[in-house]
């Protein structure tokens, strides 16, 4: 009877003193990881750039600077990938301001009064400020490899996935044609854009999958005459 008591106290000692993570199994090991992924959750909402598509970026950032072998501080990497966005939602935007720029103004007072640390704050703007792939490619290691996890992130099947949501929710019709075009613009230019040789490897496979999937639907769409 003892070796069930005791086995089923370790049961709901480990429950109530299991770490918390996010879905993808990030560790939120501070409270203020656990404060800015409850911010996150419920502010950073959008069909294509919400909360999803901040936590590929950092499973991907992290897997490429592992492939590349670059050290990469993890508080700094979760708090970029949470907010990199942020200044383009509902909300948080300003009129004529480059989200990127409007993100990292927003960045800086929000991590402080979460309890963020101090010193690693210049370099989560730094990320942030680094992202686009419109703009100039930065010269940080580690904004290299998310700026390279960000462009990935529109190749391939989520690519295809998420300019549908995006279509559909900015309301453009017709929205699969629009999508399509798109995808061939950024076909074109995101490729040339990826910095890390394990991000250029990686970018010739969602390449492949983005092709595969617009001729398939240039198939079942009588070359595109019924989309």
């Amino acid at each position: 009877m003892n070796k069930y008591f005791f086995a089923l106290l370790l049961l709901v000692t480990t429950a109530v003193f299991a770490q918390p993570r996010t879905a993808t199994g990030i560790a939120l090991d501070a409270s203020w990881k656990v404060k800015l992924n409850d911010f996150a959750l419920k502010n950073v909402a959008h069909q294509s750039w919400g909360y999803p598509h901040a936590e590929r970026n950092f499973q991907n950032t992290r897997k490429l600077a592992r492939l590349e072998g670059i050290e990469v501080d993890e508080d700094v990497l979760f708090a970029a990938a949470l907010l990199h966005d942020l200044g383009g939602l509902t909300g948080f935007e300003k009129e004529g301001v480059d989200h990127a720029v409007r993100s990292a103004e927003l960045a800086g007072p929000l991590l402080q009064s979460l309890g963020f640390p101090e010193n690693k704050i210049d370099d989560v703007k730094e990320i942030i400020l680094g992202h686009v792939y419109y703009g100039p490619k930065p010269h940080g290691a580690v904004v290299q490899l998310f700026r390279d996890a960000d462009i990935l992130d529109f190749m391939g099947t989520m690519g295809v996935a998420r300019l549908l949501a995006a279509n559909v929710e900015l309301g453009k019709k017709p929205a699969i044609e629009n999508s399509t075009l798109t995808m061939k613009q950024m076909m074109t230019k995101l490729p040339e854009e990826l910095m890390s040789p394990s991000a250029q490897k990686e970018g010739k496979i969602r390449m492949t999958e983005m092709q595969n999937f617009l001729q398939m639907l240039e198939k079942y769409s009588f070359g595109g005459k019924a989309l």
